[in-house]
């Protein structure tokens, strides 16, 4: 029986069976580009994450999980997980800011660069004449023998579907452009000058994926945007993904879908600011780690979920892009950069790439911080990477009060001494919703610098300023007091919340320390730290090194580089030797499996303690 769900505020409707959840019903849901609600935890209950109100309807009971992780009060006056609710009847929902997805603050730039311009596709104009009877000569046949004789191109060959396609009926002599990539037609004009070639670069990440549309002839970015990455809705960690990927392959295929319609609607929005066709568009370069990788390219996973987390395929891989269901020219093609191994993907060569870690003099790191954190150390040149699962509390997951960076997150803080207070600033000056990762990052270390947080993370309860959640036991620290908030309820951090900040920055931490200790370095042999990402572009860097997410160095000796992944696609988007750079760095480039270091577990101990505070 097929039941009606309306969510609040947003005034959208949608009809379900029975027994379907409400976050099931929410993700059929596009609004403003993008889902209503996502679920950190995959939708399994654990985070807490995605909250609603009842306001009108039937629905289960609550679950163990939702008595739990809601109290009794909260219960009482509707609130419930959409994850846990079952629908059994007609039902009206409130989203409540903090649950509703909103615009996120994405990051595009990078670095730029001048380079020779040689893409993998080239043109070239031929002279054809309509076949006659004293001309019995077919369009293709004329192309393809003055390819041969003018233009020395050995046995080209030409798009089967290209070749499907009808032929305008010529009249006389005319000028057609060929694209060839390699010595393949994949693109055709019968007018001249033909629109200028254009490709497509992506950073394909866990949380957003950008993209930019580039001129393949002068190399100029025409076009960028960017928006979240859909998958969210079924977990904001890659294992919770590949999880979903392993219960089925029709599973598998959804998430790939996802993406793909994603990718469609970003080029869709960047051909229609430029006035350019989807014809034009005629080679693609995708960069991502190897979850996104396999996912959207259709690799098994199932050695990739588990230990020893081993990537099908970690070669390039060129694909038509048709068969992927991207909409590009008839006959283009998609490159994937090459993986290292384990989650250390495509993208962590692209950022090594753009950034040109490899000709740095001394010792330099490169961290790009996210979700799944890859590490690089390059000492003379030589370069040995390492992934860290640092998880989603970056992005706000995990956190009480967290959120995306998004209008109204909390995204800083900083400590008076003289008035004994804590002020925040939150995204667009908006009324504070919750904390994105930069701010929960700020208010950890300004609590440390207080005292009101000790070196091992732990609340001073002696403190005024902290008090004592009812329901748990556990201290927190009120941030933005309710009638100050965007929610109408206190803002706070929690003693969970910093636990989840020590084991994510402990990751980092560790991975940072044992490149290091295994090339007999420390922090003080670090010449240059270079920080990439959308996390690390707006992180406060004295915070991080206060804390021990980031060597305490010099702030001189920190470089900020944004977007270098999206860069480096870029790069081999518009160079067949930035190409060729790239997969020598995959070839070449050593991996530290940390988990499988001996010392692993005793660095992981040592660097949950924040550096800077005090004892």
């Amino acid at each position: 029986m097929s039941v009606c769900v309306e969510f609040q505020p947003i005034g959208r409707r949608v009809d379900v069976q029975e027994h379907m959840t409400v976050l099931d019903a929410a993700r059929l849901i596009v609004f403003q580009d993008q889902k209503i609600m996502t679920a950190p935890c995959g939708g399994r209950g654990q985070c807490g994450r995605c909250r609603i109100r009842l306001l009108e309807g039937t629905v289960n009971e609550p679950t163990e999980s939702e008595t739990k992780l809601l109290s009794a009060d909260e219960l009482n006056q509707g609130v419930r997980l959409a994850c846990q609710t079952e629908v059994l009847g007609p039902v009206k929902i409130e989203i409540p800011p903090e649950s509703l997805v909103g615009k996120q603050n994405l990051q595009l730039e990078g670095l730029d660069y001048e380079i020779e311009v040689e893409p993998a596709s080239r043109r070239y104009v031929i002279s054809t004449e309509a076949p006659a009877i004293h001309h019995p000569v077919s369009t293709w046949q004329q192309i393809v023998r003055e390819l041969e004789s003018e233009h020395n191109v050995e046995n080209p060959t030409i798009d089967m579907e290209l070749l499907r396609q009808e032929i305008p009926k010529e009249h006389g002599r005319q000028l057609t452009t060929v694209t060839l990539q390699d010595r393949e037609i994949i693109n055709r004009f019968d007018v001249f000058p033909a629109p200028r070639s254009l490709g497509l670069a992506v950073d394909l990440g866990t949380t957003k994926i950008a993209a930019f549309l580039v001129d393949l002839e002068s190399g100029d970015t025409i076009g960028s945007e960017a928006r979240m990455n859909p998958q969210i809705a079924y977990g904001e960690d890659l294992m919770s993904r590949l999880a979903y990927c392993r219960e089925s392959a029709s599973q598998s295929r959804q998430m790939q879908a996802l993406v793909v319609d994603s990718l469609n609607k970003l080029l869709a929005n960047l051909l229609s600011k430029t006035g350019a066709g989807i014809q034009q568009v005629e080679h693609a370069v995708i960069v991502g780690n190897s979850a996104m990788h396999h996912i959207l390219v259709g690799l098994p996973v199932h050695a990739l979920a588990r230990s020893p987390y081993v990537p099908a395929a970690t070669l390039p891989i060129e694909v038509k892009s048709r068969s992927l269901g991207l909409n590009l020219a008839t006959g283009a093609s998609v490159y994937f950069a090459p993986l290292i191994a384990g989650f250390v993907g495509g993208d962590h060569v692209a950022m090594i790439a753009a950034s040109r870690i490899f000709e740095c003099e001394g010792v330099t790191l490169g961290l790009d911080i996210g979700t799944n954190t890859e590490i690089v150390l390059a000492v003379e040149g030589r370069l040995t990477s390492c992934s860290c699962a640092s998880g989603p509390a970056f992005e706000g997951a995990h956190i009480h009060h967290g959120m995306r960076a998004v209008e109204g997150a909390v995204s800083s803080t900083t400590w008076s001494e003289e008035e004994q207070k804590l002020h925040y600033r939150t995204i667009a000056d908006a009324p504070a919703l919750g904390l994105c990762g930069s701010g929960v990052i700020d208010a950890v270390a300004s609590l440390a610098e207080a005292r009101i947080v000790n070196h091992m993370g732990l609340f001073d309860r002696s403190r005024s300023e902290v008090r004592i959640d009812e329901k748990t036991g556990h201290p927190e620290y009120v941030i933005v007091p309710e009638e100050k908030s965007g929610t109408g309820h206190d803002i706070t951090l929690t003693q969970k919340d910093i636990v989840a900040i020590q084991l994510a920055k402990a990751a980092i931490s560790t991975g940072t320390r044992l490149l290091l200790s295994e090339a007999g370095l420390n922090k003080d042999d670090v010449d240059k730290i270079i920080i990439a990402g959308a996390f690390g572009s707006n992180i406060n860097v004295e915070s991080a090194v206060f804390l021990g997410l980031l060597p305490n160095v010099p702030l001189e000796r920190f470089q900020n580089v944004g977007n270098a992944a999206g860069t480096g696609a870029r790069l081999m988007l518009l160079s067949t030797r930035e190409r060729q750079v790239a997969e020598k760095i995959a070839k070449t480039v050593g991996y530290l499996e940390l988990a499988a270091h001996p010392k692993f577990s005793q660095t992981f101990a040592k660097a949950l303690e924040f550096v800077g505070s005090h004892s």
